[in-house]
């Protein structure tokens, strides 16, 4: 199934089972809303399977089986919640999806929220708050972090244009939670099959052989 800038729309009747697979397939287009619906219906009769895969604008099917490695750019719109699972993807804020393992933002939320309350708790003006006060302060730190957190651990790509060199390639400044984001700890999405991190720190510690005393190797990238 080539779903290379197409907008995927399931029939109304019967389900459509699909897998998504392999390296530089990207779902829905970058100027359009709705990567795969149904018109009329609040999500298309579809269960997929999908690894490595950027998909752009909202994602509504009946059930997702398994997503891996995937950049979710766009709201997901699961219908039936209970079956499936998503591993170590970027599932844009505010989605409503299977059971979520290792994906992003969710994780960088957790370590925030937990380094906001560790050093909140360590302040002398919190030891004196009664116990009331305390629990609106923690939950106060706790949502500021979660914000910053979801601000900060969001996918940037080069080129969101479809025809551009660097189309929806991940861009300089993307988040190291994105670009080492996978389950092997190379990046999410589309690109995943290209290894660039794994690539980048190989080429680093054969550097560090050559180089002379008391410096240190850099990467330049000369173009994105």
């Amino acid at each position: 199934l080539s779903t290379d800038t197409e907008t995927l729309h399931a029939a109304s009747g019967g389900t459509l089972r699909f897998t998504l697979f392999g390296g530089p397939q990207i779902a829905g287009k970058a100027w359009t809303l709705l990567a795969l619906g149904a018109r009329g219906r609040a999500a298309a009769h579809a269960i997929v399977t999908i690894h490595r895969v950027t998909v752009i604008g909202a994602f509504q099917p009946h059930a997702i089986s398994l997503a891996e490695n995937c950049i979710f750019d766009g709201q997901v719109r699961v219908a039936r919640t209970q079956q499936g699972c998503m591993r170590f993807c970027y599932v844009t804020p505010g989605s409503r999806t299977p059971r979520r393992y290792n994906c992003q933002p969710d994780l960088a939320i957790r370590a925030a929220r937990e380094e906001a309350e560790r050093a909140l708790r360590a302040t002398a003006p919190f030891a004196a708050m009664s116990p009331a006060e305390q629990n609106t302060a923690l939950d106060t730190a706790a949502q500021r972090a979660r914000a910053a957190a979801e601000a900060r651990v969001r996918p940037q790509f080069t080129y969101r244009r479809y025809g551009r060199p660097g189309y929806m390639q991940l861009g300089p400044y993307c988040p190291p939670e994105i670009v080492r984001g996978a389950d092997d700890e190379s990046e999410q999405g589309a690109f995943h099959h290209l290894f660039q991190p794994q690539r980048a720190a190989n080429l680093l510690a054969r550097l560090l052989e050559y180089v002379p005393a008391g410096m240190e190797p850099g990467l330049i990238t000369e173009s994105y």
